[in-house]
């Protein structure tokens, strides 16, 4: 059964005449005497009683307008949900973002989505690379957001800014008054970091080989919200991106210096390529783009 030939059918039924429902659907009557024959061929059974005054259902053909219409209703309702979907007025974003990339991106993205797309619905789930990755490869996620070094596993990576590394040091520590400092300085620092499965274990350990010298002692922490503690607390130093321990660096918590030499890390978003990306997706990427600009040129925060 056709929709328009159920639509034609039913609109009979309720005003009574082929004559007005044409006038109601803007069809001429032959287009709706038509239908009602489809209908009663397809069926096999007689759905009006055409009489002099015009037309009334039978038994059959009662049943089948109250069928229709509920057809009807839910085909209005799909149209409207489509264009909602259309029109970005409504969908479902599954997020994945490594934690150390939250701080970068969840603040500003949350306001953006109230702004631009506020009837679009976010779904965060927080973990680690390897774990994002697979969920992103099972179908679970639609998009992550990540820092390098990352094994993508396939996964495609569109750049989203480059944030500078920052140095984090406890509020009474002997440099704390310095606006920078250089990598070679802390040295004999105890540091506070990942441990060697993490990617941001890297950006110390590559920032120390390139600065001539290993790490005499690390710490290591499961979370940032840890390693942020335990550097706050006087337990070590450590190496994060800027914007990352932005808060605490405002607040006098943590001290953030600019780093010398100055090093990046990449802010990206990863998308599976097999996977279709709907507009609803395709939106949110827009919005993380605006969101990491200004992380482009992100400078460190450290206490007045």
């Amino acid at each position: 059964m056709e929709v328009r030939d159920l639509r034609a059918f039913a609109t009979t039924v309720e005003l009574g005449s082929m004559t007005r429902a044409a006038e109601r659907l803007h069809v001429v009557q032959s287009a709706v005497s038509q239908a009602v024959k489809r209908l009663e061929r397809e069926l096999d059974l007689p759905l009006l009683e055409r009489r002099r005054e015009g037309v009334r259902p039978t038994e059959a053909g009662a049943a089948l307008a109250e069928h229709a219409q509920v057809i009807m209703n839910g085909v209005s309702r799909a149209d409207r949900d489509m264009a909602a979907y259309r029109n970005l007025e409504q969908g479902h974003v599954r997020i994945g973002l490594l934690h150390t990339a939250t701080p970068l991106v969840l603040g500003p993205l949350l306001q953006r989505l109230r702004t631009v797309h506020p009837g679009l619905r976010l779904e965060f789930h927080e973990g680690m690379a390897a774990e994002l990755v697979e969920l992103i490869q099972l179908g679970q996620l639609d998009l992550l957001v990540v820092l390098s070094p990352v094994d993508a596993g396939g996964l495609r990576l569109d750049p989203l800014a480059r944030p500078r590394l920052t140095a984090v040091l406890p509020p009474r520590h002997r440099l704390a008054s310095r606006r920078r400092v250089r990598l070679r300085e802390l040295a004999k620092e105890t540091w506070v970091s990942f441990p060697r499965a993490n990617p941001g274990r890297s950006w110390l350990e590559d920032g120390c080989r390139a600065a001539g010298f290993a790490p005499a002692r690390v710490v290591e922490v499961e979370t940032l919200a840890h390693l942020k503690t335990f550097v706050t607390a006087g337990e070590g130093v450590a190496l994060l991106p800027a914007g990352v321990a932005e808060p605490e660096g405002a607040t006098g918590a943590l001290v953030v210096l600019d780093l010398l030499p100055s090093s990046t890390v990449v802010l990206a978003c990863a998308t599976d390529p097999h996977q279709p990306q709907g507009r609803s997706v395709a939106a949110v990427r827009c919005l993380l783009e605006d969101v990491a600009g200004t992380h482009r040129s992100g400078r460190a925060v450290r206490t007045p």
